[in-house]
């Protein structure tokens, strides 16, 4: 009997540590990805996304959330081209979430899918990995910590401030992306 309790004392307290230890690591995946901007490249999100192909574009992101505590907030993402940023780019808001060590992106946009970052590292300067779309393609994403200046430009030509109080800062649901260039061209041709 006393093997018995001890046994179950021990499968609870394993049980327990489990459980921290996921909370723990979403607390540290969280805190990793709102401590840096994000900047690469995605490759095949272009051509499927976006449908243009070439080794000039870029993909910015930076995520954020009401305090140093949550595994969830609002985000955005820069989609452009390196040669004219400022003339081709589309920036769309998202919201994102961590359960289990796995990402999940909701773009505000209705017409992006969400976006799940299952099999992927986070190490303090680098993010890479794969995002699944839906599709049963595995789109790889590399990116690293940067602090992007140019968020101001891309944020004042959205539908609104995002320096706005966080409460109020959501876009109304079935919102579009904000684009110029080539993707507004793209953009205006979905359905």
């Amino acid at each position: 009997m006393y093997t018995n309790i001890k046994m179950m004392c021990l499968a609870m307290l394993a049980l327990v540590t489990f459980s921290c230890s996921s909370n723990d690591e979403d607390g540290y995946i969280a805190s990793t990805l709102r401590n840096h901007d994000w900047k690469g490249t995605i490759t095949e999100y272009y051509q499927s996304r976006w449908g243009i192909s070439g080794t000039e574009y870029a993909t910015v992101m930076s995520f954020e959330s009401k305090d140093a505590y949550y595994t969830s907030g609002k985000g955005y993402e820069l989609d452009y081209n390196t040669t004219l940023p400022k003339e081709n780019y589309a920036f769309c808001t998202f919201k994102w979430f961590i359960v289990d060590g796995d990402i999940t992106i909701i773009y505000d946009d209705a017409k992006w899918n969400p976006v799940y970052i299952v099999d992927y590292q986070l190490n303090g300067n680098s993010f890479y990995g794969y995002i699944y779309d839906g599709s049963d393609r595995r789109i790889q994403f590399d990116l690293e910590s940067t602090q992007f200046a140019d968020w101001d430009y891309y944020k004042k030509k959205g539908y609104r401030d995002i320096t706005t109080s966080y409460r109020a800062s959501g876009m109304p649901a079935g919102s579009v992306s904000v684009a110029s260039g080539i993707f507004a061209e793209k953009l205006n041709n979905m359905k």
